[in-house]
């Protein structure tokens, strides 16, 4: 029959609380033996103490007034309860006070057994043939020790029936909260993805992972989204030119040279469209693979401005639209000239192609809170609130028809170049006509 495992105990948590409790343990272990020796050193100098003092006493009753004095304070000193417990006085070998038998002269402290006793105390030769030792049982001290061991076990054993509580509470905890990060994966795995991990709002380790979860989650659903938007719309896009170009191809392999001609030209136009459909998300694909932070440099972002006006100044005349950069102060960034001059063009492209003849279009730098910025603003009809997010998605055309040119793929590029700079790109809501802002991360000095 096969155990059951008891899951809590093999918990990290678990294996933390055992080493603490083993830390603790040692540290008890060493604490009492610490305490015991102090324990024992202390009485060990009191009874020293009290038997120099003793004999003192002694000494000094015998130089005063001879060996009668000498007996009394002995005496004096059995009936007084903070001396010592031992006393013996004796003459030519036979003792004439105290509560031990005679015994061979020994002077200095010295260590005695009498009756199972351990007994220490000191000796000294009052004069010739005369003899006094005082000294302390260790029983009172054996005592004390023992107490502190006794103690010590209880509060080893109350911490560690704590610890294994704490534990197997802490454990029993973890495991709830890394039960509920596996269901909400296996929920994601079998094709939930709006699962998520709860947080409990502690701020705590468990809830910081469970929060990238999430987000990771979060950007996997987006991306499987996009995904699902993006084939969508690919297989729309690419419905009409295939047809197209099914058809052109049958007339030229059924008409006379001249229609033969025309239906060969129109069908590598509708290839090089197609082509150039693939080329742009491949763009995309390779930008978003960030091989291109390689070629980062320093970039003057009013130099920039002043590029893109002098390169689309004359087309956007050319359109019926005015082009105007607008600069409170210059401001640097870390980034690929090349592609940000791509994902300006983009933008400037989409405001000259989208808005009616006499529309005022703004290429504007501030600094906000250390963070330069970048508008590409324009006075033209704008667009409804409700569409601001899909105008980042791959291949998304406000036009349902298609008929005007292009792939839909310009700002999910430009999101693409942003993303890669660490720069934020989105929307001013509530701007007059349409703005759209890139924030770029602080400048480290």
């Amino acid at each position: 029959m096969s155990c059951v495992r008891i899951r809590f105990l093999h918990t990290e948590a678990f294996r933390l609380s055992a080493i603490y409790v083993v830390i603790f343990a040692v540290s008890v272990m060493l604490l009492g033996g610490l305490v015991l020796i102090i324990t024992e050193r202390a009485f060990r100098d009191q009874a020293i103490q009290f038997s120099q003092g003793d004999i003192a006493a002694i000494q000094n009753g015998y130089d005063v007034e001879g060996m009668g004095e000498a007996i009394e304070v002995v005496q004096q000193l059995m009936a007084a309860p903070s001396t010592s417990d031992f006393f013996l006085l004796q003459k030519d070998g036979k003792p004439v006070a105290g509560n031990l038998p005679a015994m061979a002269p020994r002077t200095g402290v010295f260590q005695l057994v009498r009756n199972g006793h351990e007994i220490l105390g000191v000796g000294k030769m009052l004069a010739p043939g005369v003899y006094a030792w005082s000294g302390s049982d260790f029983a009172h001290a054996q005592l004390v020790k023992r107490e502190i061991v006794q103690t010590m076990v209880w509060l080893f054993a109350v911490a560690l029936l704590l610890a294994v509580i704490g534990g197997a509470l802490v454990s029993r905890s973890f495991l709830r909260r890394s039960d509920a990060m596996a269901r909400a994966c296996r929920a994601i795995m079998d094709g939930d993805l709006k699962a998520r991990i709860p947080v409990r709002g502690t701020q705590d380790e468990l809830d910081r992972l469970a929060g990238t979860i999430n987000e990771m989650l979060d950007r996997i659903a987006a991306l499987m989204e996009n995904l699902h938007q993006v084939t969508n719309d690919i297989a729309h896009d690419l419905r009409t030119p295939v047809s197209q170009l099914r058809q052109g191809l049958e007339r030229a392999k059924e008409g006379p040279g001249s229609e033969h001609a025309q239906a060969l030209e129109t069908a590598i136009g509708k290839t090089d469209a197609i082509l150039a459909l693939f080329a742009a998300m491949l763009r995309i694909a390779e930008i978003e693979g960030g091989k291109r932070r390689a070629a980062f440099a320093t970039v003057s972002l009013a130099g920039l401005l002043h590029r893109m006006r002098d390169l689309f100044g004359p087309v956007a005349d050319a359109a019926g639209h005015s082009l105007a950069i607008d600069l409170a102060q210059d401001a640097e960034v870390r980034g690929d000239p090349a592609l940000l001059i791509q994902l300006l063009s983009n933008l400037i492209e989409n405001a000259i192609l989208h808005t009616p003849p006499g529309t005022h279009i703004v290429l504007a730098l501030t600094v906000q809170e250390g963070r330069p910025a970048l508008t590409v603003t324009d006075d033209g009809p704008g667009v409804p609130t409700d569409e601001h997010v899909k105008l980042f998605q791959r291949l998304y055309r406000r036009e349902a028809s298609r008929t005007r040119p292009g792939h839909g793929l310009g700002l999910s590029t430009a999101q693409a170049i942003a993303e890669l700079h660490g720069a934020q790109i989105g929307v001013v809501p509530g701007a007059a006509g349409f703005a759209i802002r890139i924030l770029f991360p602080a400048m480290r000095g």
